[in-house]
């Protein structure tokens, strides 16, 4: 070993190159980020070295959270199968500590007898141990990581090789956008292109979660891509789709489909949380997925006091991430748009505010911090900045369907339905995460328009509609003319709020939708279909 070098199990760490390689002399593959975390824990091996000092000398001032430093120590751990985490330690509420093996000296010191030696070590090691099992604190587990492989080429002869890795090349770019999880690096899971290997040992290889494989193939006129996304410890499919498109859309669509498949993978990762917490492994992040994840399936008071309820305790645990404000401001903003919270609600909105202005605070590349900071703006009455905030969502995340749908219903607000049914065409081309999210938005906007025999169509098209959506189905019924229909819609939302007014439905919506008529047209549907003044 050279003196700027560091064995550390099963790969060598060059501090004078700032590189880790392999026992056979190959460099392996890390971020930057995570390259430069090893490096400052290498620089004192042995000491514990801060969350707060690695985000100095890794990140220089800017602004990041915890989360971004453990999900660097987790792909350091993955790269170095330290999956004991015996190499790289965690100290509870203190930081990091590298840790090689080779430091651990096998050397007797002088002293009393051997024998006493021994036993005293072996009780003391026995205690220690019990004491370390009981007391310390569980490990918050790193973020999802997904790998996207080179896709196939199962063209005809004449053709092969014609197509490139465009597709991969995209999504890989696009999932990267995405802070709910990590994705390797291309440089990794291509190294993968035309392997034997079962599906669980590449994913186990390259240290992930889930795995993204795919095929295109060209015939000469038109191009056939498919998609599947498998459990990388089960090989079970988890989600698969298939696009056909001419040969002259192929540029426009490599776009969109390379979109709609990022959105679709997103979806399932962020809904597998619930149940990776059902089994103990949580953290501040799962806790996000999980909660947008349940009040997405499930619309409900119900499902939002959950997730209310897990949040207060994420912020308690994990002070120091951008996830447990973001979502608590996105939770209150709904409790109180639909009477699902109770008590003062002025100071609800201020604590709202205050959480979604944290989140940004603490992960201002994050674009659900900004998502939660719009909604929070436009409930308090702030919609122009408000759809600022959606616009920055928009730009740091363009897959996003729900930024989108909130830019939506921000814009359709203070009149501009042009523009809010342009991000609503936008969505249907990516493939919304979530039907009745934008069927609603849409069916509302078209209402607002006056095309309500569409808004109904819209509005239906949905498989189905949580009980919040009824106000929008019986303002549509009554739009047509539909009575008896619009009475009955209004029936099923006061069944689920049964405290709900006119008088509490105009303190939500005034100052907040600001088009010409907008609120009194509204007003008037809810009176007219039953709702209590």
């Amino acid at each position: 070993m050279k003196s700027s070098e560091i064995d550390l199990g099963a790969a060598v760490l060059d501090r004078s190159v700032s590189r880790l390689f392999s026992r056979d002399g190959n460099e392996l593959e890390l971020r930057h980020q995570s390259r430069e975390v090893l490096m400052a824990l290498a620089k004192a091996p042995g000491e514990i070295v801060s969350q707060d000092t690695l985000i100095e000398d890794v990140w220089q001032g800017r602004a990041v959270t915890a989360d971004s430093v453990a999900q660097c120590i987790a792909e350091i751990r993955r790269v170095l199968e330290d999956s004991d985490k015996r190499i790289v330690e965690t100290v509870p509420r203190q930081g990091y500590r590298l840790v090689p093996p080779s430091a651990v000296s096998t050397d007797e010191p002088d002293g009393p007898p051997r024998g006493r030696l021994a036993l005293l070590a072996l009780v003391l090691l026995c205690v220690c141990a019990l004491a370390f099992a009981f007391l310390r604190p569980t490990e918050s587990p790193g973020p999802p990581v997904i790998a996207v492989l080179p896709f196939e080429d199962f063209s005809p002869p004449e053709y092969q090789g014609y197509l490139s890795d465009a597709v991969s090349d995209n999504i890989t770019t696009l999932l990267a956008l995405y802070p709910q999880f990590v994705v390797i690096s291309q440089r990794s899971s291509f190294t993968f292109r035309d392997s034997d290997l079962a599906m669980s040992e590449i994913a186990e290889r390259l240290g992930a979660d889930y795995v993204l494989e795919g095929s295109q193939q060209y015939d000469g006129t038109r191009v056939r891509t498919t998609a599947r996304l498998i459990d990388g410890a089960t090989e079970a499919n988890l989600w698969a789709d298939e696009f056909d498109v001419p040969l002259n859309e192929l540029l426009r669509a490599n776009s969109r489909i390379s979109r709609k498949i990022a959105g679709a993978v997103g979806e399932r990762v962020v809904d597998m949380a619930e149940p990776r917490m059902s089994e103990g492994d949580v953290s501040a992040l799962l806790i996000a997925n999980a909660a947008q994840s349940r009040i997405m399936r499930n619309f409900s008071r119900e499902s939002l006091l959950i997730n209310i309820a897990e949040q207060e305790q994420s912020m308690r645990d994990y002070p120091d991430s951008a996830w447990g404000p973001l979502g608590q401001a996105l939770s209150l903003r709904i409790g109180l748009r639909y009477g699902w919270v109770e008590g003062d609600q002025e100071a609800i909105r201020q604590r709202m505010h205050e959480l979604a202005r944290r989140g940004v605070e603490l992960d201002p590349n994050n674009f659900l911090a900004f998502h939660a900071l719009g909604r929070v703006l436009m409930f308090n009455r702030d919609v122009d900045g408000a759809i600022s905030a959606f616009r920055r969502a928009v730009e740091l995340n363009p897959s996003s369907s729900f930024a989108r749908n909130a830019l939506a219903q921000a814009l359709a607000f203070i009149g501009k339905t042009d523009e809010a049914l342009e991000e609503i065409a936008s969505i249907e081309l990516i493939d919304p995460l979530y039907g009745h999210d934008t069927n609603w938005t849409k069916a509302r906007i078209q209402w607002q328009t006056g095309a309500c025999d569409e808004a109904l169509d819209t509005f239906t098209a949905a498989p189905s509609m949580p009980a919040a959506a009824n106000k929008t189905l019986a303002a549509i019924h009554h739009c047509i003319g539909n009575s008896e229909k619009a009475e009955a819609a209004m029936r099923g939302f006061l069944s689920e709020n049964p405290d709900w007014t006119v008088s509490r439905e105009r303190a939500v919506i005034t100052g907040m939708w600001t088009a010409s008529g907008l609120a009194d047209r509204w007003l008037a549907a809810m009176s007219a279909t039953g709702m209590p003044l």
